[in-house]
């Protein structure tokens, strides 16, 4: 893996998602989560999000002329391995920016995160059918959280529907477990029907909600990856991160700090 300190020698990882005033959730927050790994961030906006960290007023979406434009500068001066893919304005609009970067680079890896809905309680997506599947098919990774794996799969188990993706669609799912009904916290990894539970460490008392947490996650993630980390080790790395980021302060925007150095 490379050396978080090698300045000459940064990965970089392209991030496509939203713009959030309040830098929780969306491409600053994605940015902000890769500096800190030592991984340089280039973003590229989707669409402008009038919001802070309670509510969001209205969304202005970019076209996908305006959203390729922007992959294109991105990548006129840098070659990118991985990419994090965050809101788009529809399951169609996400179909076309993989498209889009795997005609740029076949061997592109994608960490999908499919935000359907904000925590304010925003619906981004207007219909979610099977168009979805077909997508997450192309990506190396998927990380919805538990509500939106139920909205995905509506009325299935959810385990029994996880493993099977990662089977039929060759991808691999990070389960975030904040929202889940019995073990909230308790985050799982799906790779070829298997799965690796991931428990909390931190104690519940100590967590504080934060608005942008499941996009710090998949962030993290993506650095990880990108650093060199095998996938299950990144997910060890990403989700103690993440638990960082949750007991940093009561506020419901989180601060970030390396990870502390027990974790190697």
């Amino acid at each position: 893996m490379r050396e978080c300190g090698s300045e000459n020698d940064r990965p970089r990882v392209l991030v496509i998602a939203g713009y959030d005033q309040s830098a929780g959730a969306g491409v600053l927050s994605d940015v902000k989560t890769l500096e800190v790994h030592g991984v340089y961030g280039y973003a590229v906006c989707t669409g402008f999000t009038f919001q802070n960290e309670r509510e969001i007023s209205r969304i202005q979406w970019f076209s996908e002329e305006e959203i390729t434009e922007q992959i294109d500068i991105c990548c006129a001066n840098t070659d990118f391995d991985w990419v994090k893919m965050g809101i788009t304005a529809s399951v169609g609009m996400a179909g076309a920016i993989v498209n889009y970067l795997q005609e740029c680079n076949p061997a592109i890896k994608i960490v999908w995160d499919p935000v359907i809905r904000a925590s304010s309680g925003r619906d981004f997506w207007p219909v979610v059918g099977d168009e979805w599947k077909a997508i997450a098919g192309r990506c190396y990774l998927l990380t919805p959280n538990w509500d939106e794996i139920r909205q995905l799969y509506p009325g299935e188990d959810v385990a029994e529907a996880c493993a099977r993706l990662t089977i039929e669609s060759d991808c691999h799912v990070y389960l975030k477990g904040g929202h889940h009904p019995d073990h909230p916290g308790r985050d799982y990894l799906w790779s070829d029907g298997k799965v690796q539970v991931l428990e909390p460490e931190a104690n519940p008392g100590q967590i504080s909600s934060k608005h942008g947490s499941g996009c710090v996650l998949s962030s993290a993630l993506a650095a990880n990856l990108a650093l060199g980390y095998e996938l299950a080790d990144a997910a060890v790395r990403a989700k103690r991160y993440v638990e960082q980021f949750l007991t940093s302060n009561k506020t419901l925007l989180g601060w970030h700090r390396a990870l502390e150095s027990r974790m190697g």
